[in-house]
């Protein structure tokens, strides 16, 4: 991968007297997973921001500086890798004025759904995306409807817009019917049914009271 670091740990040398055994496909393919991982990974740049932030809290003014440069260059990919609890990359994807929207229209939805799973997190953030899309889009419209200066490049741009708000709003009910889907507990149906044959050869024998009369 260009331009991009590999970190390796160090891996045991066998003793001389040791049967080298030869690793499956699949033995390898953990291995290689757990002993290299890139600056992207997660764990590796938690364990970087772990080392700094003794010496950004409790270290000297020198220590504070490089804590905090090594700080901000990892602060996006950690921020980005955690996504569904950030919510780093769908803020940045809005104007400024929009950013506190997402934080906390996006922490709400996880309360009040009670979003535990990566799939209903990501959801919340579909939810989200169309939500600021519509009033966006709205404002935008609005204002231009607001206009007294018409033009056909203008009519284009309400038109475009108008769609947009509608598209929009239809992508926020469908997301936010698929979390309460998601959420929904499942039914369990256990049908026990009784069910008599009777053969139409079936012969019944009823016993006769000859002391009754008719």
């Amino acid at each position: 991968m260009e331009n991009n670091k590999v970190e390796s740990k160090n891996i045991p040398t066998p003793a001389n007297n040791t049967v080298l055994k030869k690793y499956t496909l699949e033995e390898t393919r953990k291995n290689v997973l757990k002993l290299f991982r890139t600056e992207g990974d997660l764990n590796y740049n938690l364990e970087k921001i772990g080392d700094i932030l003794p010496k950004l809290a409790n270290g000297n003014t020198e220590e504070k500086k490089e804590a905090r440069a090594v700080l901000q260059e990892q602060v996006t990919e950690v921020m980005m890798a955690i996504e569904t609890d950030s919510h780093w990359g769908l803020i940045g994807s809005f104007d400024k004025e929009y950013w506190g929207m997402v934080k906390e229209f996006s922490n709400q939805l996880i309360k009040d759904y009670n979003c535990n799973t990566v799939a209903e997190k990501a959801m919340v953030e579909i939810i989200t995306n169309s939500f600021i899309r519509t009033i966006d889009n709205s404002r935008r419209l609005n204002n231009e409807l607001g206009c007294t200066n018409i033009t056909p490049n203008r009519n284009v741009y309400i038109a475009n817009l108008s769609k947009q708000v509608d598209r929009a709003n239809r992508q926020f009910l469908n997301s936010l019917f698929m979390l309460k889907q998601l959420k929904a507990p499942q039914i369990e149906m256990n049908i026990k049914t009784n069910t008599a044959f009777v053969s139409n050869n079936q012969q019944f024998n009823v016993n006769k009271d000859e002391n009754i009369k008719a």
